[in-house]
């Protein structure tokens, strides 16, 4: 029987792409950098490639943040230098960002009436993720934030975990979901915790990974009905 429920954030409730899209096009045009679909793909290439490699343990949270725009100006061919200060930009407008996937308010209200505990654990900045939670109007909806800043530790690792269920007494191995859209985060670290998993993949993302979601769903209302089965 399920009892408690793990939701990753970014991409799963809160549309994170909608948000980052707009944060760029900002920060592109204060900086004089054309915002086509070029400089946006190249941005993203390079911003994917380094959460990745957080989630393989080869850099930090604080590298990427140091990396992603040296590397995005270079790779455009233009002087680095601003870099620090377009990411300080960019924090800003993700803290602004507080688009929420259609029907994410709708399926944590239905899971409470249903009595699951639900919980958020999710990678990110501290300041960021909880603005986020309290103008999405999503954060009251929540039994337990768990941020990895606050803890010390990212999602795929054990100890990421091990911080949610030391604070979480009732919830064991048996009764826990791991819900979110990263397999190299969210799917892996669930996997590796003895957890079963759900893959939300609203995009139809291919995976090309040798992981295993229990169950995959391509929508909220979905995820929903199988959430509820499982109870």
């Amino acid at each position: 029987m399920t009892t408690n429920l793990i939701f990753d954030l970014d991409d799963t409730l809160l549309d994170f792409t909608a948000s980052e899209l707009h944060g760029l096009q900002r920060v592109f045009v204060q900086y004089g950098i054309p915002y086509t679909d070029e400089t946006q793909r190249t941005y993203q290439q390079i911003n994917t490639h380094l959460w990745n490699e957080l989630a393989r343990g080869h850099v930090t949270r604080e590298q990427i943040f140091a990396r992603r725009f040296a590397t995005f100006l270079d790779a455009i061919g233009r002087d680095p230098a601003p870099a620090h200060d377009m990411e300080a930009a960019y924090r800003v407008e993700l803290n602004h960002g507080y688009d929420r996937v259609p029907g994410a308010k709708t399926l944590l209200i239905d899971l409470h009436q249903h009595g699951f505990r639900i919980l958020a654990g999710t990678n990110g900045l501290a300041t960021t993720q909880h603005q986020r939670l309290q103008h999405s109007h999503l954060g009251p909806l929540f039994d337990g934030v768990f941020i990895s800043q606050e803890i010390g530790f990212d999602k795929p690792s054990h100890q990421f975990f091990d911080a949610i269920f030391a604070a979480e007494p009732q919830a064991t191995r048996q009764n826990t979901i791991m819900i979110g859209d990263g397999l190299n985060s969210d799917i892996r670290g669930g996997i590796n915790y003895g957890l079963r998993t759900v893959w939300v993949n609203l995009h139809g993302q291919q995976n090309t990974t040798p992981l295993h979601p229990t169950r995959e769903v391509h929508s909220l209302p979905e995820l929903d009905q199988i959430l509820v089965q499982s109870a």
